[in-house]
């Protein structure tokens, strides 16, 4: 096949220009590159996840492993989804909670305590006065949650056994809910509330 002399003058044009577009695409298209120091974003990280997710012990060494990335947007963002990839299999283990002192239970409470499908009618003091023995704060992260964004979960699992007393019931913000209810296919690292609160910090 013969090529047309225009179709190749065109051709060599568009790609001359293209070169230089390239080479310099960093500054041509400056909005969409971040630079600076990654020194305040780390200090905001760092500060982010202490302050709200306590228990959930770290590994920062994806902040080296990334030195040699040049774009600092792309750098903050892949450390981003290693930290939310931490707390999502963070390693968390369903134990006996603490009790309630007897003189704030109520004459009722023992025999609505056994283990049945069916949540006692008085499901909703239990909840509030296991939030409040928890310092309104989930078990598995330690973030602090008002009650009505609490979630709950238990030691043993009411189709094992478990029942709504107490030392069962296991306090958790939104996002640990998600993560330790495999039951449901949408609760994936995707769906945490953690990527937004996290990502802002990205495009600061």
């Amino acid at each position: 096949m013969i090529l047309d002399s225009t179709f190749i003058i065109y051709s060599s044009l568009i790609i001359a220009c293209l070169i230089p577009l390239y080479i310099y695409r960093q500054k041509v298209f400056s909005f969409a590159y971040k630079t600076g120091s990654l020194e305040f974003f780390i200090k905001d990280l760092k500060q982010h996840m202490q302050r709200n997710h306590p228990k959930i012990s770290l590994d920062y060494s994806i902040i080296e492993k990334t030195k040699d990335e040049k774009d600092i947007r792309i750098r903050e963002t892949l450390i981003v989804e290693d930290i939310i990839s931490q707390f999502f299999y963070h390693e968390y283990e369903k134990n006996t909670q603490k009790g309630i002192s007897r003189e704030k239970l109520w004459s009722t409470y023992e025999e609505k305590s056994f283990s049945n499908p069916k949540t006692p009618n008085d499901w909703i003091e239990r909840r509030e006065l296991a939030w409040i023995r928890d310092e309104n704060k989930c078990n598995r992260c330690g973030m602090e949650i008002k009650l009505d964004d609490t979630f709950t979960t238990f030691a043993k699992d009411i189709a094992q056994g478990g029942g709504y007393n107490f030392e069962n019931i296991i306090i958790l913000c939104s996002d640990c809910n998600k993560v330790l209810n495999d039951k449901n296919p949408k609760n994936t690292i995707a769906s945490l509330n953690l990527n937004d609160a996290l990502i802002k910090y990205v495009e600061g």
